[in-house]
């Protein structure tokens, strides 16, 4: 997409605000107009001796008059403006927020910290263009009168101010390249160090553990010594050519005032003359460098729409010109809970040749399949790096599938990722996200539950006990990514937040990595007393493989074996040895317990 084109589609959204906006502002910057001639008018009675005090007096009135009406127009036009740019600012970024949703999985192409950068510098450099849209309006017309009215008194010098517009406006088309060189290593390196600050903050105590405090303060250092660099050098360009733009101009307003001078001696130039072209000149410079500037703007913009269109994914790019709507004044409409068809309950879920292989790698998964009845309990178990967690992620497409087919109740399913979600299924990934806010906000994501549905679901994840430990209970603030809450208890707090969804299909990502035997026992044992939940549970503790109707023995990628756990306990190899592995694990766990109330005891 050309930036002609995304202005286009641009000026296209919300077509009455930019209309109104460009009517307002180009009354605005064209009423100097009346003030220039008002000056000639003015001083031309003046210099002609006059003494009829109402003919001198009326033209200071048309100027006054004039000045009155643009400063009103100027508020009534500013807050026009702020409208406007909020609806562009808010379409942008809401189309950005759409875009990076509609990933698969977590195959961002940029690092948090980068797309924020885009989101808001890319974004103010948008409306800057814009800015410079809805004045160009106006300054054309002021520019065109200006000189049709100077053309008629001196068409020479007249032409003498035309002469900059052309040279300053090849000067900028042809800093193009430099422009966009130095915008693009200002934003990479910005996105840079504020992408190392978020990863900083989120490994706090991975760096205390490891003492390296000082190799992370030295390598802040120099990201932000060559953000720095970058953003000076970004920034001083920029004000270059703007500066540029106006003193060329200026001085070039000088030396017309020198030859009104030498017209003026040789009465060829009224004092009314020299008055109008002083009002004009100042203002028409600026008109001047505008143009002149808005051709630097233009080459400039390319690299802001092309950082915020790589947030899409391929084939989608163009999307950020999308017309979609927004609510920037009040709420938005309460969002309708997604409502499931009869048809779409689940009766059967079958996968066949299953496959996705990561990019430049040989891992993944092939050729996977297994068929799953509602009501039942389907475990897929595994060594480290069998391939368990890829074949849910795949399932739920949150990786592209490269092979196979999905199908629910017999149908088959083309874009898994937008078919399974709530209320179809919901999703426990191994390391859960939760949000800087309270407990209850983050169970609930923002709905009205009523109190037994969220007493339900609290003793279903096994949270009873630990709402009555913290100090605020559900209103407890869990701090960035749940920091203020162990490991279990995050891990709890998304299992929470998954069975509040009600969906017909609850899918677990080894719930064993953050919880203890005990709890994800209790937590299998309650879940399974409700009526026809339906469940897939990456898992190798034996809480889960003892209650599984159906297991799945992944290894290098592939299903070595399946069938219930009897059956697998006889005939491979694999699972017996991941069986005997949990026992050894429960082993020692209960040793290290066992050891621990020992020296309690002396203690």
């Amino acid at each position: 997409m050309t930036v002609t084109r995304f202005m286009g589609r641009l000026f296209s959204y919300t077509p009455s605000l930019i209309i109104i906006n460009g009517l307002l502002w180009g009354l605005f910057h064209s009423l100097p107009v009346g003030i220039g001639l008002g000056m000639k008018w003015f001083f031309d009675r003046a210099t002609a001796g006059s003494n009829d005090f109402f003919w001198l007096a009326l033209p200071l009135i048309v100027v006054g008059l004039v000045r009155f009406v643009r400063t009103g127009t100027f508020f009534i036009a500013f807050y026009q403006w702020v409208r406007y740019i909020y609806h562009v600012q808010a379409w942008l970024r809401r189309n950005m927020l759409a875009g990076i949703m509609r990933w698969p999985g977590r195959n961002l192409p940029a690092s948090p910290g980068e797309a924020m950068t885009r989101f808001r510098d890319d974004v103010d450099e948008v409306v800057e263009y814009v800015e410079s849209w809805v004045d160009f309006w106006g300054r054309l017309i002021y520019a065109a009168a200006c000189i049709v009215i100077m053309a008629r008194i001196d068409w020479k010098i007249t032409a003498v101010a035309i002469l900059p517009l052309v040279a300053v406006s090849l000067f900028n088309n042809l800093s193009g390249d430099r422009a966009r060189r130095y915008s693009a290593s200002n934003r990479e390196a910005t996105g840079r160090i504020t992408g190392f600050i978020a990863e900083t903050f989120g490994a706090a105590q991975a760096v205390k553990l490891g003492q390296a405090e000082e190799h992370v303060l030295g390598r802040f250092e120099k990201l932000n010594e060559n953000r720095r660099k970058a953003a000076l050098r970004d920034s001083l360009f920029k004000q270059f050519m703007q500066s540029l733009n106006q003193h060329v101009l200026s001085i070039c307003t000088g030396v017309i005032l020198l030859v009104c001078a030498a017209e003026m001696k040789a009465g060829r130039f009224t004092v009314g003359d020299f008055a109008l072209f002083t009002s004009y000149l100042t203002t028409f410079s600026f008109s001047v460098s505008l143009f002149g500037y808005m051709v630097f703007q233009h080459k400039r913009l390319k690299i802001g729409l092309d950082r915020m269109r790589t947030l899409f994914r391929p084939g989608e790019k163009d999307l950020i010109a999308e017309h979609s709507e927004i609510h920037i004044y009040g709420e938005a409409p309460e969002a309708e809970e997604p409502k499931e068809r009869e048809e779409d309950r689940l009766l059967s879920l079958e996968v066949r040749g299953l496959s996705y292989s990561y990019p430049d790698s040989d891992n993944g998964i092939q050729d996977v399949g297994f068929r799953l009845t509602r009501g039942k309990f389907l475990v897929v178990t595994g060594r480290v790096g069998a391939g368990k967690s890829t074949l849910v992620r795949t399932l739920l497409g949150l990786l592209p599938k490269d092979e196979g087919t999905i199908h629910w109740n017999g149908r088959a399913i083309e874009d898994p990722a937008e078919f399974l979600k709530p209320p179809r299924s919901a999703y426990t990934p191994q390391v859960p996200r939760l949000f800087s806010d309270t407990l209850r906000e983050n169970i609930t994501q923002g709905k009205d539950v009523a109190p037994e549905r969220l007493d339900r679901v609290l003793r279903l994840s096994v949270m009873e006990r630990d709402i009555k430990t913290l100090e605020n209970g559900l209103d407890t603030l869990v701090g960035p990514r749940g920091v203020m809450l162990s490991g279990g208890q995050i891990q709890r707090a998304a299992t929470a937040r998954m069975l509040m969804t009600g969906s017909d299909l609850f899918i677990f990502d080894d719930l064993s990595s953050a919880l203890d035997v005990e709890t994800e026992k209790t937590l299998w044992e309650r879940l399974f007393q409700e009526p026809d939940v339906t469940c897939i549970a990456v898992s190798h503790r034996r809480a889960a493989l003892s209650r599984a109707d159906h297991i799945l023995v992944m290894k290098d990628g592939k299903v070595e074996a399946e069938g219930t756990l009897a059956e697998l306990l006889e005939t491979s190899a694999e699972m017996r040895l991941l069986w005997q592995g949990e026992e050894t694990s429960s082993a020692e766990t209960h040793g290290e317990d066992a050891a621990r109330e020992k020296e309690s005891v002396r203690g």
